[in-house]
């Protein structure tokens, strides 16, 4: 196995570490000759100590992941965070010397970063919909259990509401209907309210059940708020976090290490500001990481073709032992 580079990571890399925090660590290698040749090389390596659920590490503890060359380029094509945020990491973070491989990758970085950076959104999207109780979202939530509860049927298919879906949506944010393409290559309808699809095809009392889950959720986080009970505290700091750094990826092409905001995430994360006003700021946030993918410049695809000739390149050399 070679070593490509090698970084602190999680807190120490943001700027967010306390005194509790563990050590992480994230690195790139090239598997060595004979697993390539026996195709038994790993695309991921995990060092770290068995727990229980829920179980936390404690101060100090050290955890490592190692991705192989060719599975992080392809983290990185797909815009997943934790190659993104290993790319970008300073020379500071570095524990070792990179190899001559890494600094080929940053030359090339241009041919990895894309516009749809879709792990950044979409994480974005996620933790907007978890934790975001916005009162239009919690109106869009009611009003449509309240026409499936109306058309309750136990056989009766959604796709059979469709005047009724499309004159709701004209009066409500947070619902959409959007296409997509089954494994058997059939196009199918979904009607999107606060981030939940249920297909046309999908039984009314299906529906039903799905949004009184929603309005449920949002009726416990509406109490979880009034009290600050119960929030994870880390993962809304994580949220924001996420959401500033994909707002300066799309609209600059890089990412800024330690965060620049890292003293306001480090206070979310102690749970040091009111619930509603971080959730209300993630809903901001979500805006604005939309509105830079639409002004984005970055590519829409990253360069597969040299992904591909730099990991052939790269894993012939060691088969050959070459360097």
């Amino acid at each position: 196995m070679r070593q490509i580079v090698r970084i602190k990571f999680g807190s120490h890399l943001y700027g967010t570490s306390t005194p509790q925090s563990d050590l992480d660590f994230k690195s790139v290698f090239i598997p060595d000759g004979r697993s390539i040749l026996l195709q038994r090389a790993k695309n991921t390596i995990n060092d770290q100590r068995p727990k229980a659920e829920r179980e936390k590490n404690y101060a100090g503890e050290v955890e490592e992941e190692r991705f192989s060359l060719q599975r992080f380029l392809g983290l990185l094509a797909e815009g997943q965070t934790v190659a993104l945020d290993v790319l970008f990491a300073p020379e500071w973070a570095m524990t070792d010397d990179p190899s001559w491989h890494w600094q080929e990758i940053l030359d090339n970085r241009d041919r990895l970063l894309t516009r749809k950076s879709a792990a950044f959104i979409g994480y974005a999207k996620q933790q907007a919909a978890k934790y975001g109780i916005r009162g239009s979202r919690v109106a869009a939530a009611r009003a449509a259990l309240a026409l499936l509860k109306a058309a309750l049927s136990a056989t009766d298919k959604l796709g059979g509401l469709d005047p009724d879906i499309r004159s709701l949506m004209v009066k409500h944010d947070h619902m959409s209907l959007v296409e997509d393409t089954t494994p058997h290559g059939q196009r199918v309808l979904l009607w999107e309210v606060c981030n939940r699809k249920m297909p046309y095809t999908a039984s009314i009392r299906n529906a039903h059940d799905i949004m009184q889950r929603v309005v449920d959720e949002y009726g416990k986080r509406a109490l979880m708020a009034e009290s600050n009970q119960g929030v994870d505290w880390k993962a809304l700091s994580h949220a924001v976090r996420v959401g500033n750094q994909a707002i300066e990826l799309l609209l600059t092409g890089f990412v800024t290490f330690p965060l620049p905001n890292a003293a306001h995430v480090l206070e979310i994360k102690r749970g040091l500001l009111p619930y509603q006003v971080v959730a209300a700021e993630i809903e901001y946030l979500l805006e604005r990481v939309e509105a830079a993918a639409a002004a984005s410049t970055l590519p829409a695809e990253p360069d597969l073709a040299w992904i591909d000739d730099f990991v052939a390149s790269s894993y012939r050399d060691e088969v050959l032992g070459a360097r």
